[in-house]
């Protein structure tokens, strides 16, 4: 049974969250669920959790309010999954953070865009390297940080966008 949930052009309750000033966490469980965490001010606003990284942006998305319980629990919206040892070969996305990358996504007030930034790879020529992309909605930041591979220090990036 497949249970690939297709990506939404825009995610308009993620994006008004990042311009309200929340963070986005994505990453893959132990379990290898792929996990989106929705945080403001350290509390958690919203959260998706699917075999597919799309799947949990759709949660994430229409879920504002509900509670893990509400989510997955016993009598929950969505069936607890038990893994997420799918794999979706033509989904570039998915398959970053299958292999146990994450992302973190937040919104510049001072350049007026949604900013999609990777944390530190060792493997690059400096540590302090980041892969970053950015654009006015979600999947477009996502995109242009896996696929244009920009680099440059964190602190001097922060320093600019911040």
């Amino acid at each position: 049974m497949d249970i690939y949930v297709p990506y939404q052009e825009f995610y308009p309750n993620l994006e008004k969250s990042l311009r309200d000033g929340a963070k986005i966490h994505i990453f893959r469980s132990g379990g290898g669920l792929r996990v989106v965490r929705v945080e403001k001010n350290g509390a958690l606003i919203s959260y998706g959790e699917h075999p597919y990284i799309s799947g949990a942006l759709a949660h994430a998305e229409s879920d504002f309010g509900l509670c893990y319980a509400e989510q997955y629990g016993d009598n929950g919206k969505y069936p607890h999954y038990l893994t997420g040892g799918y794999s979706k070969f033509s989904d570039p996305i998915d398959a970053y953070v299958s292999s146990g990358n994450t992302l973190d996504i937040f919104y510049s007030e001072k350049c007026k865009s949604i900013f999609c930034t990777t944390p530190p790879k060792s493997h690059l020529k400096r540590p302090d390297d980041i892969l970053w992309g950015s654009s006015s909605v979600l999947m477009g930041a996502i995109s242009l940080c896996l696929i244009h591979f920009r680099f440059e220090n964190k602190e001097k990036f922060m320093k600019r966008v911040g």
